[in-house]
Formats: C-alpha cells, structure tokens, sequence
C-alpha cells in the first residue's frame, strides 16, 4: 500500500485518536460503539498476524511494536467496554475519571504505536526482513 492510498492510511491513523474523541463526543454510546469496533478490529488483526508469524518475518523494531500495538489495543479495548455498557453518563465529569483517563490513553498509545509502525512499513527496506 505505497503512494497516496498508503500516504491517507498514515494520515487517518495519525488522526485516529483525535477523530476517536470527536466519534464519542458526538455520537455518545453509539460513537463509544464505533470506536470500540477499530479498537477491537486492531485487536483482532494484530492478533492475526502474530499468530500467523509476522513478528519472525519482520525487523526487530517493527515487530516489537506490534507487540506493543497488541497490548494497547487490549488495553483500549477492555477499557472501552465501560462507555458501551453504560446506559445514562453519570458520575464524575471524563477528565475526573480515572478509567476513563487510562480509555483516552491506551486509544492514544494504540494509534501511535499503529501510525509509527506503518510509517516504517511505507519506508523501503524498513519493515520485513532481508
């Protein structure tokens, strides 16, 4: 996925957290919904791919971070089940929120660690092994 369709993934990715905030503050539970369904869609691919042994094919560096993108990705989605699951916002504002600060970070973490990843994908000899 190399020149501008490989070039938008980057940019989309880049936004992911912030068009994720954007999702949930305006659509409330259903854009929690949404945002839940890439988390556990990054999730389940990453899984996928480890399983299927990308990490032995690729340089140490990219497979590290998917890794990592694996465990922030659990990390976002298990935390992301709260808003779902809740039926009317109540209690402590989401910045007062201890849960719900560590949600917003491991969607953060989630998405940089995918964007840097796929960044070193798009570069020439970056990603796979020789």
């Amino acid at each position: 996925m190399r020149g501008p369709v490989g070039k938008m993934v980057l940019v989309l990715s880049a936004c992911g957290s912030v068009i994720s905030a954007l999702v949930i503050r305006r659509w409330g539970r259903r854009g929690a919904l949404v945002v839940e369904a890439a988390t556990t869609g990054l999730v389940v691919r990453d899984a996928a791919l480890i399983a299927g042994g990308a990490p032995g094919r690729l340089r140490r560096v990219p497979a590290l971070l998917l890794w990592l993108e694996l465990g922030a990705g659990i990390a976002a989605s298990a935390l992301g089940l709260r808003p779902v699951l809740r039926r009317a916002p109540s209690g402590p504002p989401p910045g007062e929120d201890r849960l719900e600060v560590g949600r917003v970070a491991a969607v953060w973490t989630l998405f940089a660690l995918h964007t840097v990843r796929f960044w070193l994908y798009l570069q020439p000899d970056r990603g796979r092994r020789p």
